[in-house]
């Protein structure tokens, strides 16, 4: 199974490019080839601009992949710009696949926003979603590093079964 891990955000200190580390070194653990693509790497410019070439390397390394994991912080209630411009540009062939989702927001009372995600990948993609998504607040982390043992728990259950719905898919 081969998993590629997005990370959306363009912040230097990202809360969810962390917990994009975390979940990679449980999918390590289990024997789960997994990539983390970090948007912070690449230029991402609007939908109708020229590809570039490594907006095109990043289409093909999301269409190679088995399944997506999509990690998202919290703009607006809704997904930021370079998670929509990667959406834009990169997921042309991502038909039918597996997803997750990880977000990081600053409070509690934002976890509903990872809905518009779950509806363009769903709508636009017929794509299939693990039902539990990892979300964390502010409150989770400390000094650049997750902290919560309830979100540590809940991100091992994501990971467990990511991996074995993520298998019995492929099938």
């Amino acid at each position: 199974m081969n998993t590629v891990i997005i990370s959306s955000s363009l912040a230097k200190s990202s809360k969810s490019f962390i917990l994009c580390k975390e979940v990679h070194k449980r999918l390590q653990k289990l024997n789960v080839k997994s990539e983390i693509i970090d948007a912070r790497n690449f230029q991402l410019k609007a939908y109708h601009s020229i590809q570039s070439k490594e907006l095109i390397h990043l289409e093909n390394k999301i269409s190679d992949a088995d399944n997506l994991i999509i990690a998202m912080g919290v703009h607006n209630y809704s997904i930021n710009d370079s998670l929509k411009i990667i959406l834009d540009n990169c997921f042309k062939k991502v038909e039918g696949k597996f997803f997750g989702i990880l977000c990081a927001a600053g409070g509690d009372k934002s976890y509903l926003s990872t809905m518009h995600l779950t509806q363009i990948c769903m709508n636009e993609w017929k794509m299939i979603q693990l039902p539990r998504i990892v979300y964390a607040s502010s409150k989770d982390f400390n000094n650049n590093a997750l902290k919560s043992k309830a979100v540590k728990d809940w991100m091992i259950l994501f990971c467990d079964e990511f991996t074995s719905i993520g298998k019995k898919l492929m099938n």
